[in-house]
């Protein structure tokens, strides 16, 4: 994983939430490349053409949960980075999502602004 080459996933049922990561993380001055999907169908079949870097996910996703593509990713690809940002910040949820590999669970109310500094923080980490 490059820092100014990285295929991000954003899915979730909001586009204005999808359009702000994107914003936010676009302003770091990498060069990412962004594929956005509002249900988990649609996010599996981009996931598997796309190969992503990361992908950021709603749990509570209207008809499948988002829990049902992070078991797909971790079941397939190991080394993509699994963002967890949600409105589903209960332990139980957290816990479930730790179960299935997920490698971030962030609080979509208040923790949206960290997504930047846990990609930046792991690029730098891989490129040590």
């Amino acid at each position: 994983m490059k820092n100014h080459d990285l295929k991000i996933l954003l899915v979730d049922y909001s586009i204005f939430t999808a359009c702000r990561l994107q914003g936010l993380l676009a302003a770091t001055g990498t060069n990412n490349t962004f594929k956005i999907s509002t249900d988990i169908d649609n996010a599996l079949t981009v996931f598997d053409s796309f190969h992503p870097d990361f992908v950021i996910v709603e749990i509570g996703m209207p008809e499948k949960s988002g829990i049902e593509l992070l078991k797909h990713i971790k079941q397939n690809e190991l080394n993509v980075k699994v963002i967890v940002l949600t409105h589903f910040s209960i332990s139980s949820y957290r816990t479930e999502c730790e179960k299935y590999g997920a490698d971030y669970f962030l609080d979509k109310a208040d923790e949206i602004e960290n997504v930047v500094s846990i990609i930046k923080n792991v690029v730098s980490q891989e490129a040590a």
